[in-house]
């Protein structure tokens, strides 16, 4: 989504053309807010495993010839932008091929997370191929971005590297995302949730308490599950995200998927998984929600939380990795976190019993503390905007070009 926004808010200042190569379902170009795109006929994911280092290398292959086809029409570009470990390959070869400077943007350092999250055994062949693409991303390029002052830090730990990097927040869209934007009411009857009108089957009235974001490890989803497990908090958890697998054979085997199933049979009032949502279904889910939860153990930046914010959502959140520097604001240094703003209820990670209690004390809140969280809320969104990315990555283009007038 983020490199979508960015280009969407790019292509409206009128002084910058893009051509946007991605691996996904269908082949060919389409015109979309204001840029091309470009789409290679696979669609690979890397969670929860891998694919096999073949599948890697075919969509490598796959976004080649996209550009070589490109090439062969008399396409050329001022600068290349790869986004993430998967284009690195291709954007090397058009460097090269164009002699054209690189800029680079590493949204997700798996490579932290497997040093993190660490498996017993040798790294595997997919492993290695992937860290080895990362590595690429980090050092490779002219100029480097990365989404959160949190990110720097890490990235450049983790590649032991001290190069410049750029840090540019992602954005919110204002326009798109607020609280009238929704119908609560229609995301309740379209997906039978048991609450208001709707929870007479179930005998009692429940709040929804809405978990927006890919169904994975690294975003809390096990601490979710847990607590709603060790007790009924009185609201229904909603859990609104996909599991990237490669085939569904993929994700219905992974145990994190089955308990999911499992437990949304035996209490459907307590909790529910929607799967993937966008748009205005997504929108009506978040005027439906009394609460959000970001329980993440890894974020670099949570752009999720952002739009809780928007949409007057009020959330229960970590403040890891750049999670933080959304949810609280002005807590630099250690010595300034007693002065930070904080935009939530802030829970510390990997703890379900936080989340369970974070819960009972939304529930407890006076409809004035609530509008305030509210109002906080939609202040902090306005330091976040797209049209301010698109700016800063522009001057990165130009600084990249050494100052062409036509990136």
């Amino acid at each position: 989504m983020h490199v979508r926004e960015l280009y969407r808010a790019m292509a409206r200042r009128e002084d910058v053309e893009i051509d946007l190569l991605v691996s996904g379902p269908g082949e060919g170009m389409i015109e979309v807010d204001g840029y091309r795109k470009h789409q290679a006929d696979k669609l690979i994911c890397w969670k929860p495993r891998l694919p096999d280092l073949a599948a890697l290398l075919s969509a490598d292959l796959q976004l080649a010839r996209t550009l070589t086809q490109l090439l062969a029409q008399g396409r050329r570009w001022d600068v290349i932008h790869a986004h993430e470990w998967n284009t690195v390959q291709v954007a090397r070869m058009a460097r090269d091929a164009l002699q054209i400077p690189m800029v680079g943007t590493l949204h997700l350092c798996i490579t932290r997370l497997m040093q993190v999250d660490s498996q017993p055994g040798a790294p595997s062949e997919c492993d290695l191929y992937l860290m080895q693409q990362e590595g690429h991303l980090v050092c490779d390029p002219r100029e480097l971005i990365l989404c959160s002052k949190s990110y720097v830090k890490q990235v450049r730990e983790t590649f032991m590297t001290d190069r410049p990097v750029h840090m540019i927040y992602n954005g919110i869209d204002r326009e798109r995302w607020f609280r009238e934007a929704g119908d609560g009411d229609r995301a309740r009857f379209q997906h039978g949730l048991p609450t208001g009108k709707l929870a007479g089957a179930f005998g009692e009235d429940r709040p929804i308490a809405l978990y927006v974001g890919r169904i994975a490890t690294m975003k809390g989803i096990t601490q979710i599950l847990d607590a709603v497990e060790a007790e009924d908090n009185g609201y229904c958890v909603v859990c609104c995200g996909e599991v990237n697998a490669n085939t569904d054979a993929d994700k219905e085997a992974w145990s994190v998927t089955q308990r999911i199933r499992a437990l949304e049979a035996c209490m459907p009032w307590r909790f529910r998984w929607l799967g993937f949502r966008h748009g205005q279904e997504l929108l009506d889910l978040y005027a439906a929600a009394s609460v959000g939860i970001m329980p993440s153990i890894h974020e670099p930046f949570g752009i999720a939380a952002l739009e809780h914010l928007a949409m007057g959502v009020p959330l229960i959140a970590t403040e890891v990795d750049g999670l933080g520097e959304v949810v609280v604001d002005g807590c630099d240094t250690v010595s300034e976190r007693d002065q930070a703003e904080e935009f939530g209820i802030i829970i510390p990670s990997r703890s379900p019993r936080a989340i369970v209690e974070a819960l009972k004390l939304r529930r407890g809140l006076a409809p004035a503390v609530v509008e305030e969280m509210r109002q906080a809320g939609y202040r902090r969104c306005r330091a976040f905007t797209w049209d301010a990315a698109a700016e800063q990555t522009v001057k990165v283009y130009h600084q990249a070009t050494g100052g062409a007038t036509c990136p």
